[in-house]
């Protein structure tokens, strides 16, 4: 029996997976109807035609936004998110502080080098809609090409198993691809299959391909099959430690092997105000008909009124000629005071800037940065995954691909243990331009606070430290010791007295000169 398993095909293995996937993809057209409904298909194979539209544009107008803000901070334009740094542990001797200097140049080509590999290969639009899928349908599969770059596959174009603490064991992904896509002895395989090969049109013809990865003890295995038939030139190997793909989630739940995702938290008020905007729009539209009421009894004639030219004349009383009204405008006010209410609470989900401004004539600067701040630090558990689901991975996998690009002609960093890699994200500065943002503060408060510590006798040196650790700046070096104090002192005393000595030696030297002048002549 477990012979026949190992046996199995990838599209086999596939339809088992699909089962445990199967609620988790209900859930997320669910939630894909109340905001980009185009997001998730019926089945990968699928084309999407008539798609029905939500009654409200809240849901797609929050899942743009905060998919352009979050995309922006993972992947920032024209700045890194990842910083390379030496183990201090690891240097010592007279000239740590020199050669602390040199690694970190030599760090920061490295990062640079790195930035334009990412940037080169355009990874940002990918993830930009990657993150659409990542906040409907909670989960979302990027894979990695060194030639092409990041490509995503929605919900219902991949399966995952994980274990109960989240590792990925095994993930296979289905596509359509063309026929001559394929390779060649793939492609003789199946015009072998097809009984009717001449009016086959295989120009125009689509076939499936999945792409299986396992985690084996050697590393991720990597193998493709098309039609049931296995694509030798696919298999590959990749270390342990350098995952080929990303199975990111919005919320992991330890014993589960996808995610939940943003919409589903907060379904209840995105459909309650579905139905509301449905609700008022009808209305509104039938209290935009104007139909006039006539008094069957009155003197006034229909025939009259309708023949009746603009300004002209007819007979008639004004009593038997009434509009139609539907008199339901405060019921319609309170369903649109609802409807603002949910707006509101759902703008702050979004993070949208209706949220962050108050509705006052002057809003400072500050205000908004502080509200805005808050609104970001709510994503704070996201960031977290991010983090390490995406952005580890991602540096990993793109370094490797660098190093196998440059023909290893850098070093493995990823494997060295004296190394570290710190990321950002958030609202944090990124890179290397956070410990910029970092010094401006601690400047900024020691500016402020140095004066009266210094009033009060205390130790100014001392209390920087303290500070520089809360903001987790390094300002070993930054401040002069004892001996190279005592050094200038020793250089300004000296300078001070050749500035005081220097006048009367120039003054004794002329006079001595014109002395000499004189007894010459």
């Amino acid at each position: 029996m477990e012979k026949d398993i190992l046996k199995r095909t990838l599209k086999e293995e596939y339809e088992s997976m699909k089962a445990d996937r199967q609620p988790y993809l209900d859930k997320a057209k669910i939630s894909a109807s109340y905001t980009i409904p185009s997001l998730i298909g019926d089945d990968s194979n699928s084309k999407i035609k008539n798609i029905k539209t939500p009654n409200q544009s809240v849901g797609a107008d929050g899942i743009n936004n905060l998919s352009s803000k979050v995309t922006m901070t993972m992947l920032p334009p024209n700045q890194t998110f990842f910083k390379f740094s030496m183990d201090d542990s690891t240097l010592y001797g007279d000239d740590s502080q020199f050669k602390k200097q040199e690694l970190n140049k030599g760090l920061s080509k490295i990062e640079k080098m790195l930035s334009d590999y990412q940037e080169r290969l355009g990874d940002r639009v990918c993830l930009g809609e990657a993150q659409k899928h990542l906040y409907v349908a909670g989960n979302v599969f990027l894979v990695h090409d060194s030639k092409t770059g990041l490509k995503y596959y929605p919900l219902n174009r991949f399966c995952v198993k994980r274990d109960y603490c989240g590792n990925v064991l095994k993930a296979i992904t289905e596509e359509r691809v063309g026929f001559f896509t394929l390779p060649e002895n793939i492609k003789k395989k199946i015009l072998q299959t097809q009984s009717d090969k001449k009016s086959s049109n295989f120009e125009e013809k689509e076939f499936t391909l999945y792409t299986g990865f396992k985690r084996t003890d050697d590393g991720w295995e990597i193998s493709q099959e098309c039609e049931g038939f296995e694509i030798p030139e696919s298999r590959g190997m990749y270390p342990p430690d350098i995952c080929p793909f990303m199975a990111l989630r919005y919320v992991r739940i330890d014993g589960e092997s996808y995610g939940r995702g943003l919409i589903e938290e907060y379904i209840g008020d995105l459909s309650y105000l579905d139905v509301l905007s449905l609700a008022i729009k009808q209305a509104s539209l039938a209290g935009s008909k104007l139909v006039m009421l006539v008094n069957p009894n009155g003197l006034t004639k229909i025939k009259h009124l309708s023949e009746a030219k603009n300004g002209g004349f007819a007979l008639g009383r004004v009593e038997d000629v009434q509009p139609l009204q539907a008199n339901k405008y405060y019921d319609l006010k309170v369903a649109q005071a609802e409807c603002d209410k949910i707006e509101r609470r759902l703008n702050r989900i979004f993070v949208m800037r209706a949220a962050i401004q108050r509705n006052a004539e002057r809003v400072t600067a500050e205000e908004i940065r502080t509200m805005v701040q808050d609104l970001e630090e709510a994503l704070g558990n996201h960031y977290s995954i991010m983090c390490k689901e995406f952005q580890l991975a991602y540096v990993k996998l793109t370094y490797f691909h660098l190093k196998k690009e440059e023909k290893n002609l850098i070093p493995d960093l990823m494997r060295d243990k004296n190394i570290k890699l710190t990321l950002t994200t958030g609202l944090e500065a990124l890179g290397r331009s956070s410990d910029l943002n970092k010094l401006i503060t601690f400047l900024d408060i020691m500016g402020k606070i140095a004066p009266a510590i210094q009033n009060l006798g205390g130790k100014v040196e001392k209390i920087s430290q303290d500070v520089a650790l809360s903001l987790n700046l390094d300002i070993d070096g930054m401040f002069y010791s004892e001996e190279e104090k005592n050094t200038q002192a020793a250089q300004a005393q000296q300078l001070a007295l050749i500035q005081k000595i220097a006048p009367n030696a120039i003054n004794k030297y002329g006079d001595l000169v014109i002395n000499n002048t004189n007894k010459d002549k």
